[in-house]
Order: C-alpha cells, then sequence, then structure tokens
C-alpha cells in the first residue's frame, strides 16, 4: 500500500496544480542562466523486456554471456551558450578505459556510448564529464555517476512541472544537487547501501542485488499513468499514477510515477535529512519494495485503528487496551521485524532481506508495479507441523492450560483489515511441557495465510487459562512460521510464546553525533538519546566493509576512533524482559585518517 509520504493520487487533480505549474515555470526562468552538466543516468542497451511467469528470470530477459552490450550516458546539459569539446571519461572498476570529447549544444541534452561484453559478474561503469574542469558550473560534484553493471533496473516517470521543480530548488540543499536526476540517484544509492548493509545471520553478505536507474521518461503534466488502470484508485487510492506509471513497461525491474501535484507535498527544501524527502525519499524505497514483491511487515503490528475490530470480551470488558492487553508503547502488539518494510526505512528488515536474497539476480516475473501479482507469494511458507511452547512473562511454562486461538475472519474497506470475533476458533490444551500443536495453518480455517487490501490474516490472538490464575493474552504471527520454513524447518518447527501483561517495548534510540551527511574529525564521539536500556551496541560500517560491533556499553555515548571515508552507525538498545529497539542507520565523513580506538 502506497505511504503517506507519496500522496495517494486521485482521478481529479487539485486546482492548486496550475499555480504549482506557474510557480515552477516562474523558477526555472529565474534560475535558467545557470550552467551546469550532470550525468543524469546510464543505461543499457539494447532494452530487454522481463518475460512474464518466466520459469528462469535469471537467465531469461538478460543479455546473453559475452554478448556486446551499449552502455548510453545521459547527460543533462542546462547552458546558456554551446560548449565544444567538452571531455568525458569511461571507468571501469575505477580503471578508465575511454576517453572522449562531446559537443553540448544550449539548452539541449547529450549522450555518450560505450560498448562492452556482458557478464553476470558484478563490475562498477562509472561516467565522469567536464573532467577537465574547463566548464564554470553550478556544481561540480555531480559530473560523476557510478553504477553497477548487474543491478536490476528501475524506470522513473515523472511529468514536467514536479521535473521543473526539482531543477529550479534542488540546489537549496547546498550540497552540490541541481535537478531531478540528482534527487533520483542519491534514492537508488541510498538503498544500495541499505542493501549492503542489511547484514543478518540468514543473509551474512547483506542483501545481493543492487538498483540502476535505467531511465528517467519526462511526460506532460496529467499525462499519468500513460495507461489506463480499470480499477483506478478502487484499493484504498491503488493502483494510481504513481504505483502503475506505465505497466506495459516490461523493460525494467521496477517502475515508479511522479505527478506535478506532488510539489506541494515538499515542505522543506533546505534540510539534508532522512526524514526530509526533497533530500532522499524513504518512502519511496518503501514503495518500489512492494513492486519487488515484498509485503507491508508493519501489518504484523497490532494497534487499536479503524482496520482493527477486537470483540473479545473478559470481565465484561472488551479485551483491547484492558490490562489482558494492555497498549504499550502505542501498540497492542508490536512485532519485533522493524525496517524498511515496517516502520523505520533507514535499513532493511530481515524479514524482506531474506525475501529478496530469494529472488536474487532474477528479472521480474509477474509485475514490476506496486503491486505485482506475486507480491507475497511466499506467505503460504509454512511448516506442516508447529509446536508452540507457551510461557508467562515470569518464564514459567503453561502447563495443562486451556489454549484458544482467534482468527481474523471477515473484510473492510483498509488495507489489512482485521476482525477477531468473541467466539474462539481453535479449543486446545498445552502438555505437561507447556507445549501445544497447532498444526501447519492456524491462521484461517481453509489453510492460507492473506494479507491484502480488506482482510488480513497473518495474526492470531491467543486466550490461554492457566489451572489457577486469570485468563492470559498473547499474539502469534505468521511471520515466525515463515521463518522457520526458510531455515529448512519444513516438516516440524518449534515456537515460543510469551503470554499475560507486563511486555516491555524499548523506544528507538535518537542519534547525536555525529549527525547525519555531518563531517567529523579525530577526538569525535558517537551519542544518542537514553531510552533506558542497559546495554547499548554500537554497529558501524567502514568503507567497504560489512558492520561490525563498535562498542557495548550502559552509557549513551562512547569514543569514536575511527579511519577516515564514509562511514555507516546505528544504536542496538537491550535491556532484559524487553523487546530491543534500533536507532535510524546514519551516514557521516570521517578525516582524516585517525589511528583506530584500542577496545
Amino acid at each position: 500500500m502506497t505511504t503517506r509520504l507519496l500522496p495517494r493520487l486521485s482521478r481529479s487533480r487539485s486546482r492548486q496544480h496550475a499555480l504549482i505549474f506557474a510557480c515552477a515555470v516562474l523558477l526555472v526562468a529565474l534560475s535558467a542562466g545557470a550552467t551546469d552538466l550532470t550525468v543524469g543516468w546510464i543505461s543499457r542497451l539494447p532494452e530487454v523486456d522481463y518475460v512474464w511467469n518466466s520459469e528462469h528470470p535469471d537467465i531469461e530477459g538478460w543479455p546473453a554471456e559475452d554478448e556486446v552490450v551499449t552502455w548510453r550516458g545521459h547527460l543533462r546539459c542546462w547552458t546558456d551558450e554551446d560548449l565544444d569539446d567538452v571531455r568525458y571519461v569511461w571507468k571501469l572498476d575505477g580503471t578508465v578505459i575511454a576517453k572522449g570529447e562531446v559537443d553540448l549544444q544550449q539548452g539541449q541534452h547529450a549522450e555518450v556510448d560505450i560498448s562492452l561484453p556482458w557478464s553476470f559478474q558484478r563490475r562498477s561503469l562509472t561516467l565522469a564529464v567536464d573532467v577537465a574542469n574547463a566548464v564554470a558550473e553550478e556544481s561540480e560534484s555531480n559530473n560523476e555517476l557510478t553504477v553497477f553493471t548487474d543491478a536490476l533496473s528501475v524506470a522513473y516517470y515523472v511529468e514536467q512541472s514536479l521535473y521543473d521543480f526539482f531543477r529550479a530548488n534542488q540546489y537549496r540543499l547546498k550540497i552540490g544537487s541541481t535537478s531531478f536526476e540528482n534527487w533520483a540517484q542519491r534514492t537508488i544509492e541510498r538503498y544500495n547501501d541499505m542493501a549492503a548493509l542489511a547484514v543478518y545471520p540468514e543473509t551474512p553478505d547483506g542483501v545481493f542485488d543492487r538498483w540502476r536507474l535505467q531511465k528517467i521518461v519526462i511526460v506532460p503534466d496529467r499525462a499519468l499513468p500513460l495507461v489506463p488502470l480499470p480499477n483506478f484508485g478502487e484499493m484504498g487510492g491503488e493502483p494510481n499514477a504513481a504505483t502503475h506509471p506505465n505497466k506495459d513497461d516490461r523493460s525494467v525491474d521496477l517502475q515508479w510515477g511522479f505527478t506535478a501535484e506532488l510539489a506541494r507535498s515538499f515542505s522543506d527544501l533546505e534540510t539534508v535529512s532522512l526524514a526530509n524527502p526533497f533530500y532522499s525519499s524513504r518512502a519511496l524505497l518503501h514503495e518500489l519494495g512492494h513492486a519487488r514483491y515484498l509485503t507491508d511487515v508493519y501489518g504484523w503490528n497490532l494497534l487499536i485503528e479503524p482496520k482493527t475490530t477486537i470483540s473479545l470480551v473478559e470481565d465484561g470488558n472488551l479485551v483491547a487496551g484492558s490490562r489482558y492487553l494492555p497498549v504499550v508503547d502505542g501498540y497492542l502488539y508490536k512485532t519485533e521485524e522493524l525496517g524498511l518494510m515496517n516502520a523505520e526505512y533507514s535499513y532493511i528488515d530481515r524479514y524482506s532481506a531474506i525475501l529478496l536474497n530469494r529472488i536474487a539476480h532474477r528479472r521480474a516475473v509477474r509485475g514490476n508495479y506496486n503491486e505485482p501479482e506475486n507480491i507475497a507469494e511466499y506467505l503460504n511458507d509454512l511448516p506442516e507441523k508447529n509446536e508452540v511452547t507457551i510461557y508467562e512473562r515470569s518464564g514459567a511454562p503453561v502447563r495443562n492450560a486451556v489454549v484458544q486461538i482467534f482468527r481474523s475472519e471477515g473484510e473492510s474497506d483498509h488495507w489489512y483489515a482485521l476482525n477477531f470475533d468473541a467466539s474462539p476458533d481453535m479449543n486446545l490444551t498445552t502438555d505437561a511441557n507447556g507445549v501445544v500443536e497447532l498444526g501447519r495453518c492456524p491462521f484461517s480455517a481453509d489453510g492460507k495465510v492473506v494479507h491484502t487490501w480488506r482482510h488480513s490474516n497473518v495474526l492470531t490472538i491467543v486466550r490461554v487459562k492457566p489451572e489457577e490464575g486469570d485468563a492470559l493474552y498473547g499474539v502469534l504471527e505468521s511471520r515466525v512460521f515463515n521463518l522457520a520454513y526458510w531455515r529448512g524447518e519444513t516438516d516440524v518447527a518449534r515456537h515460543e510464546l510469551v503470554v499475560g501483561p507486563g511486555g516491555c517495548a524499548l523506544a528507538e534510540p535518537l542519534q547525536f553525533q555525529p549527525g547525519y551527511a555531518a563531517r567529523t574529525s579525530a577526538g569525535a564521539s558517537f551519542s544518542w538519546s537514553s531510552v533506558g536500556a542497559t546495554t547499548y551496541e554500537v554497529w558501524v560500517a567502514l568503507p567497504g566493509e560489512k558492520p561490525k560491533l563498535w562498542a557495548s556499553t550502559s552509557a549513551t555515548s562512547v569514543p569514536m576512533g575511527i579511519v577516515d571515508g564514509d562511514v555507516f552507525w546505528w544504536v542496538v538498545a537491550k535491556r532484559k524482559g524487553c523487546r530491543s529497539s534500533r536507532s535510524m542507520t546514519w551516514r557521516f565523513r570521517a578525516y582524516p585518517r585517525i589511528r583506530p580506538a584500542r577496545r
């Protein structure tokens, strides 16, 4: 589903659209005298469509090994005079492989090509323009672009006045960005960094695939979607011009549309922050995750909200929000799986990282838009037999207790609608060890897990009545069944469920220093907010290296003592009896080279 940071679009456009367009044109006119060159994107030619329902998407839709392909660099040239003999170079894995000169005409863009044999081996291909620094430009830092040759391809369709709005305003960030192209590449780069950093036990080398912007297609205002959608907006505003800009374009693996009216959503044109979509849209990466077949992991959260109905009663009162199933940190239940497809878009969650690697090196197969026909096709990867040991908060198993399973059934006009009525769907008893057997799929009567518009059954509410004392409640996720199945526990899987009030969730640590995109030097420290944890783990990824545990402390700061370069860091907060929490992933540049601190 489309997040709020990328507004849902309706068939009718606002009357403000004309004003936005007029302002954008005026702003472009004001800056029209500025000269700037940039490498907008690098496309691979000829374009090859993905094969619908391909059984071999790791081969079909790709060039053949050693086939000669053309890499085309698209130079964006905003000049008020012709520029002759502008020098450029191509590099492969950092080594210059070709040089040339190109004439750039006033108000026109240009293309430069290089032909290379195709290989499935990952290579880095770089195009740099004005390498002699002969042109005085608005920005000198956006003249080079590096792509991964084996990357999945992305298409952005953008309406003209929004494109112009970016050209008129990106300079205000003061980072050398001057156009929609620079913004688009920054977002692609952000995803590629997140993929490399998504290191978990199941993904020790991170997420394998990288992305590459294959094309930016500029269209007239109100042109999107280019292909009419028969069910336009029928699912809570989707599909729409953003999710399906050109559903017939199968030349790329991912696509997204940007309409003119989006300009009014950019209220901050100056702050360099992951929270500012005019700098880098994290929500866009979330939406493109759907186009790659990922589902919304936040659907495993349970809240008191319009999409959720919980009719269970205890002591004459509704259970939701009572002492039996209290609200903790805003949630009745909060999945531990945070990241890109949940509430935190600065890193890829473990669940989604595993899923992305299951389709690594594969072209799209049943759609490259949000949502494709194969979205969430993995939800029914469930072990044949599932044994759950039920524990109280004290850690004691709940022996010989009556267990009732309440499924989500029924529909309503919401994404991932949940409806738990007061009648139990399964009545069971734990054994002397607190174990209950749930079969293959306790989430539905027909054995199918669904998670979509109008209905979701990925959660069950579990009521446990011990031999003595009050009833205890817990929530069981289908997600943990998936993880067990992917670990190889396809026949029998064993899980644990903690029931009863008293659970706690730590708030997300807020990073202080070094700030996002900051520059820092020797003597600096990592610092963050206190969230009541007993232990804080500081994780650091140095240039070209995997993330590593840098420090473990009870304090809220540690000395940095690291080498120079672009560095990523985050903090994990832990406390016994509480669900761990994780900060955002921030990047900064450290300089000069300093000796690592002893640990």
